[in-house]
């Protein structure tokens, strides 16, 4: 007589489901002057540029002007163009996408008022300074090394790729095969 074992394998891996986390950030410009905020994240304080989540069923537009009003009391009057785009995967947030927008038409007087009370200043700094405070500043490595890169070249249309905060080997259009980066 022969007895049915089942096998013992280990389960497949839970596969992520849902959306992922769209996210908008507006570099805010006045002429080299740059607007910077400043955040309590994970029990750090940081520097970074404005941006947040967009909500369900809001536009990208809708979103970067509702988080520049919330992280630094401005008034985005328009959206400029996309700067660079940052595509992250980690256990926290899978499948992230962030566009960074080139925003140099905004009015208002500084003045933060973030619902979430995570954003604690906005500064205008000249840009060398704002620059120097961005690369000591404890965010996250997609969230500085791409936006020090297009404030030192201001050349748009950058696809920066990161899974675990390493950066996917990336380098210009046409500079070699198999490369992720490109144009957008």
């Amino acid at each position: 007589m022969t007895t049915n074992k089942s096998a013992t394998t280990a389960p497949a891996p839970a596969l992520v489901t849902g959306p992922g986390v769209q996210v908008v950030a507006a570099l805010l410009r006045r002429g080299d002057n740059l607007v910077l905020v400043q955040e309590q994240r994970d029990g750090k304080e940081m520097w970074s540029i404005p941006g947040g989540g967009v909500e369900r069923g809001e536009l990208l537009a809708e979103a970067l002007v509702r988080e520049v009003k919330e992280e630094t009391g401005l008034n985005l009057t328009a959206v400029g163009q996309l700067a660079y785009l940052v595509n992250t995967t980690t256990n926290r947030y899978p499948s992230t996408v962030v566009l960074t927008f080139d925003c140099t038409e905004w009015d208002g007087e500084i003045a933060v008022h973030d619902p979430d009370g995570k954003v604690t200043g906005a500064v205008l700094l000249p840009l060398d300074e704002a620059k120097s405070v961005l690369s000591s500043s404890t965010a996250r490595r997609p969230e500085i090394e791409p936006l020090l890169d297009y404030l030192d070249s201001l050349s748009a249309g950058r696809v920066w790729s990161y899974r675990d905060d390493l950066p996917i080997e990336c380098q210009r259009p046409g500079t070699g095969p198999g490369r992720w980066e490109r144009d957008l």
